[in-house]
């Protein structure tokens, strides 16, 4: 019986993409294969993640060398289906197997035109791979019902409004997804949370990777910022305000509809990955800082809400930010409470990206016969 092969990377990919997809897949009885790709962004807990979902068989992650190897032996693929990472594997993998090859993306990227269907979440992101003369199915966003799974199917979220009570408030500090960046976060945000505490009367809760080793829970409990892996949805109860930075994070926000500061602090900037030429190039002393820094100061918008709407929906806070200068920021936007109402309000507008791993399964089940 043939598989739907689903190539992914990283923990973003494989958690807010591929797993409300399989959900859909194996409720249709579609009998699906994971492969991991090699990525630079890798937690590695990816696999033992993705034991928990209804995977018929996991693959990988390999070096690129056994990646190709391991797919030119596969015998059952009747569908490739890529969610993340380098195309040139999913092209592959294709190529060798006879089977067409379909790739949900947020925007350009190299190999798409080598794609049998192409698929996007939003208008604004399909005009971008329009320039490439490649014509995308917007079907919606696999974020969002990577939520809906974690409310329970068809449960509509309620997040997001400020509490009515004022004497104490709340916020979520998302470390991100790769852990070099967490571990650079983790002194910077216990000195934020220090100023914080100094401001206002303040509580915190941190939403650490569903990826994290229990060791790192431990490290951000002893500093006192209150760390989970709690899904995100139940995590946000009762938060004010929500620190993060620029990524699917912004969206999943949007969706809950709780108010946001996007934060890229240059301390930061070396942490930043890139892959291929660049990235050794970037490796050089001071090269990344000085290049990130001069592009930063160009930088369109960063946070997906804004890049969606056209507007400043979400504050991005891009520069020498120290922890001091950033908490008395994120306590100005806490002050206005008839900011955080209406930022509120605005995110409950745009909340029609439903149904994505739906309509993806119906297109799959139609190219299958």
């Amino acid at each position: 019986m043939k598989a739907v092969y689903i190539l992914t990377n990283g923990p973003g990919e494989l958690w807010d993409w591929a797993r409300p997809l399989v959900y859909e897949l194996d409720k249709r009885g579609i009998r699906s294969v994971l492969w991991l790709l090699p990525c630079q962004f890798a937690s590695g807990m990816e696999r033992t993640c993705a034991h928990r979902l209804s995977f018929y068989r996991i693959i990988g992650p390999y070096n690129w060398a056994k990646t190709f190897y391991e797919s030119i032996r596969a015998r059952d693929v009747g569908l490739v289906v890529q969610l993340g990472g380098d195309l040139m594997f999913g092209r592959f993998l294709s190529r060798m197997s006879g089977a067409e090859l379909f790739c949900y993306t947020y925007g350009r990227k190299r190999g798409l035109r080598g794609c049998s269907r192409v698929f996007t979440a939003y208008e604004v992101m399909a005009d971008h791979i329009r320039e490439d003369g490649v014509s995308p199915l917007v079907i919606g966003d696999l974020v969002a019902d990577s939520l809906r799974l974690d409310l329970d199917v068809g449960a509509s979220p309620k997040m997001g409004l400020p509490a009515q009570k004022y004497t104490s408030r709340k916020v979520a500090l998302f470390p991100g997804s790769r852990p070099a960046i967490r571990r650079r976060a983790l002194s910077y945000l216990r000195e934020l949370y220090g100023h914080l505490r100094s401001l206002l009367d303040i509580d915190v809760i941190t939403l650490l990777s569903p990826f994290s080793l229990d060791e790192e829970v431990k490290a951000w409990e002893e500093a006192g910022l209150n760390p989970t892996r709690e899904s995100t949805p139940f995590a946000l109860r009762g938060v004010d305000l929500a620190l993060t930075q620029p990524g699917t994070n912004t969206l999943e926000l949007l969706y809950l509809r709780v108010p946001t500061l996007v934060a890229v602090p240059y301390a930061f900037l070396s942490d930043i990955p890139f892959s291929g030429l660049k990235g050794v190039m970037l490796r050089l002393p001071l090269v990344k800082d000085r290049l990130l820094q001069s592009l930063s100061k160009k930088k369109g918008m960063l946070s997906w809400p804004n890049r969606i709407t056209g507007k400043n929906l979400i504050p991005e806070l891009v520069g020498d930010y120290t922890p001091k200068e950033l908490a008395e920021a994120m306590i100005e936007y806490l002050n206005d409470i008839d900011w955080l109402k209406k930022t509120s309000e605005l995110m409950g507008q745009l909340t029609s990206s439903y149904g994505a791993s739906k309509r993806l399964a119906e297109e799959i089940i139609q190219c299958l016969g």
